[in-house]
């Protein structure tokens, strides 16, 4: 389901309409461009609240919102992709483990890859 920009305001409170102009201005929410107007999924309105705490409950500055943003946005990547690969692990366990034997020098004796 994608929402206006309305309605996006009227489901977060605390935020005004130049506050979320600012913030798309800004990057710090984007959400898609339909025939010129912003149309925002779920992880968008979802995003506008957590940018609305960290601004107004946390006073959280703009340099450090920038940082925080895309700190979480490469925690997002990097979940996403860890999902991806424990996926094919799951479909192809023997030839997972098989290459993982052949590779004893990534691995310490803790188990912990190394470099």
């Amino acid at each position: 389901m994608t929402l206006t920009e309305k309605m996006v305001l009227t489901q977060v409170r605390r935020v005004t309409r130049r506050e979320l102009r600012q913030w798309m201005q800004l990057g710090w929410v984007r959400p898609v461009n339909r025939d010129g107007a912003p149309m925002f999924d779920a992880m968008d309105v979802a995003r506008v609240r957590l940018v609305r705490d960290l601004r107004n409950d946390m006073a959280v500055s703009p340099d450090a919102m920038a940082i925080i943003l895309n700190l979480m946005d490469q925690l997002h990547r990097t979940r996403r992709d860890l999902r991806a690969l424990a996926e094919v692990v799951a479909d192809n366990p023997e030839a997972f483990q098989r290459t993982a034997r052949r590779r004893p020098q990534l691995w310490d004796d803790t188990g912990s890859e190394t470099d």
